[in-house]
């Protein structure tokens, strides 16, 4: 296999190329290897792939090509090539997890590096899961100083096949909160797993910033692992018409951050300043979070007209998990635009607790006496008859006609909610 590895590795310096499991993303003199899932088998698509040049195609079926590799799993063969790239890496792995903000402090981070002259990597937008991380590992630059990966889980046990695959060197967990509860036995046992990303063999240094009593993660942690809470850092924020300017003392001592977003930004920004100054002493810190380091899909305003009307949609449609979606609310509610509308999606993977955090987000709305709402999903329609002063739908269409009806009166549109409701598709509707 060492020689495989090796022609890889000649491809993509030649090339530039990419390794991909997809052949629509495929593009001349990429690598191409063939996956199997529920669904589909990429295995049988080793024509299309040589037909778009690909220079190397790696699959589990033999035909006589030259640029035709047979693996007889490649899902093995992936395993062991990411063992062999991790184990020939000459520089730090930092890996990222938690409830909330893994994306932002992963760009944050490798802007952080990158600005301050080191050869940084960083893992694909938030492909988070094992799938999400061999892509990654396989496409990482072995010349890098530092490579940043977003680790994310949805169950028991997914963080151990992370860090066993990964095997990081400096460890993030950017905050725990209740998302995907209902896949856990109770929070606990999420803390549990969470805390499995400091179990990597190289661990050399490790942060947590943790808001609840220490006791729940008493005993689980080792003495490499510092523990912060970011909400009790003394920190003045100044806003201009483009920045924050945030002051906060670590230690006695002043530090300052330019950062062009806030609120909970400017939290993930000094969560972000914090963990790398832990393991890298002489570090710039200002201007260090710009705009750029969110992903397009994540938390975007999108501008568009609906006859001569000027609408906004603050599009939030990727996912929400109780502590996103009731901060998020809090958010666009402090925000000083007019007509507004929210249209909230319901939540998944909550387990027995679905009714409680669904309905701790209709109390939310209530106590914040926001009057222009839209809930989408069947785990806030079950509540309908019971507060039957707001709008209750068990999927998206429904609102595309309030909508259009309510034209007139809507400026300002708030769109979250876990991604199976299919919010996104209601914004598509409108943005052309």
């Amino acid at each position: 296999m060492q020689k495989i590895y090796k022609i890889i590795y000649q491809l993509k310096s030649k090339y530039n190329s990419n390794i991909v499991f997809d052949t629509r993303l495929l593009k001349k003199n990429d690598i191409f290897i063939g996956l199997k899932s529920k669904n589909n088998d990429g295995n049988l698509y080793y024509n299309k792939a040589i037909k778009k040049e690909a220079s190397l195609v790696i699959v589990n079926v033999k035909k006589k090509h030259p640029k035709l590799f047979y693996a007889k799993d490649t899902q093995i063969f992936i395993k062991n090539f990411c063992q062999f790239i991790i184990n020939s890496y000459k520089g730090k792995i930092i890996a990222v997890t938690g409830s909330v903000g893994k994306t932002t402090i992963k760009e944050n981070i490798y802007h952080i590096l990158k600005n301050n002259n080191f050869n940084t990597y960083r893992s694909y937008k938030n492909y988070n899961n094992i799938q999400g991380l061999q892509f990654s590992i396989m496409n990482m630059s072995l010349s890098s100083n530092y490579s940043v990966f977003e680790l994310g889980i949805n169950g028991s046990n997914e963080m151990t096949n992370l860090i066993k695959t990964l095997q990081p060197h400096y460890c993030l967990v950017t905050g725990i909160e209740n998302s995907h509860i209902g896949n856990f036995k109770n929070f606990n046992h999420l803390i549990d797993n969470k805390l499995k990303i400091f179990n990597s063999k190289r661990l050399i240094m490790g942060l947590i910033n943790f808001n609840y009593e220490p006791y729940y993660i008493k005993g689980k942690i080792n003495s490499k692992v510092k523990l912060i809470n970011i909400d009790n850092l003394k920190k003045n924020i100044y806003k201009n018409k483009k920045n924050f300017l945030i002051d906060f003392k670590i230690n006695k001592k002043k530090y300052s951050i330019n950062s062009s977003r806030g609120d909970f930004c400017i939290n993930l920004a000094i969560i972000s300043f914090l963990f790398i100054k832990t393991f890298i002493k002489k570090i710039k810190i200002n201007n260090f979070f710009y705009s750029e380091s969110i992903i397009e899909s994540r938390g975007k305003e999108v501008l568009t007209y609906i006859g001569n009307k000027r609408i906004c949609f603050y599009d939030h449609s990727y996912n929400a998990s109780p502590f996103s979606l009731n901060k998020q609310i809090l958010i666009f509610h402090e925000r000083k635009v007019k007509q507004k509308i929210y249209i909230l999606g319901s939540m998944k993977e909550l387990g027995s607790q679905t009714d409680f955090f669904h309905m701790q987000i209709i109390k939310l709305v209530i106590n914040l006496n926001l009057t222009k709402i839209i809930f989408v999903g069947d785990e806030f329609y079950k509540f309908k008859k019971r507060f039957n002063k707001f709008i209750f739908y068990k999927n998206y269409t429904p609102a595309l006609k309030y909508f259009n009806k309510e034209i007139d009166n809507i400026k300002n549109i708030f769109v979250m909610g876990s991604r199976s409701n299919q919010l996104d598709r209601l914004i598509k509707e409108y943005v052309k």
